[in-house]
């Protein structure tokens, strides 16, 4: 499959999930709130035209996946928990390419931070 840059884009912002990650133990077994923003990079011109469900992105479906993968997969990185939720999205719906970004607020360390962020882009190859 030929990559394809689109200039179209779905973003989906604050996606809230209790998950279980992190280098500390005590991170991963009491959990905490992430917050996870995603952009689906894809064309949108034939859903626009038709006013068409079915040639777009169901934004709930999207929503669904990545709390199931946050909320019941475990990581030690959020590096980690961007690159599945990457791959994951990439496979089910098959955007050009997708940005995830990850942020943790309540960072168990001593400098006071009020929150950090991973951010990746994968794109579709094949």
């Amino acid at each position: 499959m030929e990559r394809v840059n689109h200039p179209d884009r779905i973003t989906i912002q604050g996606i809230n999930v209790l998950g279980h990650h992190g280098v500390d133990e005590a991170e991963r077994k009491v959990g905490q709130r992430l917050a996870i923003d995603v952009e689906l990079h894809l064309d949108l011109r034939g859903a626009a035209a038709k006013d068409d469900i079915r040639k777009t992105v169901n934004y709930e479906d999207v929503a669904n996946l990545i709390e199931k993968v946050a909320g019941e997969e475990e990581f030690l990185l959020l590096e980690s928990l961007a690159e599945e939720i990457a791959r994951k999205v990439l496979a089910k719906f098959a955007p050009s390419a997708v940005v995830v970004r990850v942020r943790k607020m309540n960072l168990p360390i001593s400098t006071r931070v009020a929150s950090v962020e991973v951010e990746i882009r994968r794109d579709l190859v094949g």
